[in-house]
């Protein structure tokens, strides 16, 4: 038997867990179970019955329902590589003990906004840029192994899912998320590109959405250097962040559930196959637009050479057109941009000015 307690101060009720029950203390001084309606599901009150498989600062995980339930617990639900070692574990886990799949999901006001800038902060300040490649390498590695896993991985964000946090959801195979989810990848306002799969993902996904890959490479420069978010499913189907499988739930109360029901029936998403990237002559395009807005005002000096890097991975560069990247050189790409620019004053500027004043630098 497992039992814990705790006081709820708004209406001064203490709640009992006992025996895989929720309970509330009763006017008349007797435990009754906790009643919600069908369908309804908080994991942070079931939670409170269970001991986590896994746990560290950032993250933890539970075994629920045959599911592995992944929770992060950091300020903002921020990304690090304790946040990683959780995703990984339950994957392993899961496949070894042959559960249903595993859900990425919590009850905080936000799933995740993004990776710790904190910790991108500290590899700068130490010069310890192999340490900062170390890190995104684990990150890209524990998002294919999400996807590759034998089993179903389903997302069930709520509130913000930006940057490394929308990494997580875009390397699911199957999202249930709350009608009010915002979903984006904003790391250009801080001098950085996304480098979690995000631009190589976002890429496969315009590429088929349009089925065209220069046309692909252009949206998701455009897009991903403008830190575009979507606030609304419409918007995301608009932007290419979901499949056309994924569904979402005006009730956050009730995504976990689904969740869970789908799990049985989620086919697995497929690998990427090699790109014939639009090469030199469309990455010049996107310098040269970069320049004008520039002129214009539009952009500042920064963001031109963030955009830069931006073009270089979405294009391939100064190859010839057509040339074929694989799924894996398109990461490498991402993570040696996101390094090149993390070394530059402007973006540690960026990056400190964010964290210390909560201001986004236009520099």
């Amino acid at each position: 038997m497992y039992l814990t307690s705790f006081l709820n101060s708004s209406n001064n009720k203490f709640y009992n867990t006992t025996n895989s029950v929720l309970s509330v203390l009763s006017p008349s001084g007797k435990l009754s179970p906790i009643v919600r309606p069908k369908g309804v599901l908080r994991f942070s009150e079931a939670r409170q019955t269970l001991v986590p498989i896994n746990v560290n600062e950032s993250a933890s995980w539970f075994e629920y329902e045959g599911a592995a339930i992944v929770e992060f617990h950091s300020k903002a639900n921020a990304l690090d590589s304790q946040s990683l070692d959780m995703i990984s574990d339950a994957v392993t886990y899961s496949e070894k003990k042959g559960l249903r799949g595993v859900i990425v999901h919590n009850d905080f006001q936000h799933f995740s906004c993004g990776v710790s800038l904190w910790s991108v902060r500290d590899c700068f300040e130490k010069n310890d840029f192999d340490g900062l490649d170390d890190f995104l390498t684990y990150f890209q590695n524990t998002m294919l192994q999400m996807r590759d896993s034998k089993l179903p991985v389903i997302a069930a964000p709520v509130g913000m899912s930006i940057g490394g946090g929308f990494e997580v959801v875009l390397h699911a195979d199957h999202v249930v998320s709350h009608a009010n989810s915002v979903m984006g990848l904003v790391e250009s306002f801080v001098g950085v590109v996304p480098a979690g799969g995000g631009c190589k993902e976002m890429l496969y996904r315009w590429t088929e959405k349009l089925n065209d890959t220069q046309k692909g490479a252009w949206k998701s420069f455009m897009n991903i250097g403008l830190g575009r978010k979507a606030n609304s499913p419409q918007e995301a189907d608009a932007l290419a962040m979901r499949r056309a499988d994924d569904v979402f739930q005006m009730n956050r109360d009730r995504i976990l559930n689904i969740a869970l029901s789908k799990l049985d029936d989620t086919k697995k998403a497929s690998q990427r196959s090699p790109l014939a990237l639009s090469g030199a002559e469309h990455f010049k395009e996107m310098l040269e637009w970069l320049e004008v807005n520039n002129k214009k005002g539009m952009l500042t000096p920064h963001d031109v050479t963030v955009g830069t890097e931006i073009g270089r991975i979405m294009s391939g560069g100064d190859c010839p057109a057509g040339t074929v990247f694989s799924e894996q050189e398109i990461l490498d790409a991402e993570r040696s941009s996101f390094i090149t620019l993390a070394q530059t004053q402007e973006t540690q500027a960026r990056i400190v000015s964010m964290l210390d004043n909560g201001v986004t630098l236009r520099n």
